[in-house]
């Protein structure tokens, strides 16, 4: 896997995400917005590489109840790896994305803080790292890690359109949300939402 993780698309009903900065690719991708409402939550990840479906919401900041798809071996490999050379970010990092690929979102934000303790201006790792808090309910957190994703990068799609998810649909705070998809535009005027949905609509949508 290494350090420059894959994309990711994570079927949930409250919202979509996206993964990683691609104005490009954010006005591409496709799943709607308005059947995000429910037990789970559609998050669009867009990176450097490819996009796959992962992710369920949980109840509390544990691992999900949805057995996990990792290989016992490889994980236990990429742990005692890290664990030996705990100065090593990549090892980390690569962690942290086996966990956020297999549904092991609490380890996934272990491994992440460890990364970013190492290496804090790391902007995607942030960016992850705030979708798994939102997957362990750790809603403020998740704001928080995208907030700093887009401090890092002003250019930063993915962590404000993510941002602006957690404020709609885990915060209740309308204005934040239409304040985040705001800053979208301000980068890409026509950037869309994953089935092609105006982000100017979306924000017109709350009046805001």
């Amino acid at each position: 896997m290494g350090v420059h993780k894959r994309e990711r698309e994570a079927d949930e009903s409250k919202g979509q995400y996206v993964k990683k900065s691609s104005a490009i690719m954010l006005a591409v991708m496709g799943v709607l917005l308005g059947a995000f409402i429910g037990n789970a939550v559609t998050m669009l990840y867009v990176g450097q590489r490819e996009q796959r479906v992962n992710v369920s919401a949980q109840a509390t900041p544990t691992e999900s109840p949805v057995p996990h798809s990792a290989d016992p071996e490889a994980l236990a490999s990429m742990e005692n790896a890290a664990a030996a050379d705990p100065t090593n970010a990549d090892l980390w990092i690569q962690l942290g994305n086996f966990c956020f690929d297999h549904n092991l979102p609490a380890r996934a934000v272990n491994a992440y803080e460890r990364a970013l303790e190492l290496k804090p201006n790391e902007v995607n790792v942030w960016s992850d790292l705030g979708v798994m808090y939102r997957r362990t309910k750790q809603f403020e957190k998740a704001v928080g890690a995208f907030g700093h994703a887009a401090a890092l990068d002003k250019t930063h799609i993915t962590s404000r359109f993510n941002m602006g998810i957690v404020y709609l649909h885990d915060l209740n705070d309308p204005a934040s949300a239409a304040k985040a998809w705001k800053e979208v535009l301000a980068i890409n005027p026509e950037a869309k939402s994953p089935t092609g949905q105006p982000v100017v609509d979306m924000v017109r949508e709350l009046g805001k």
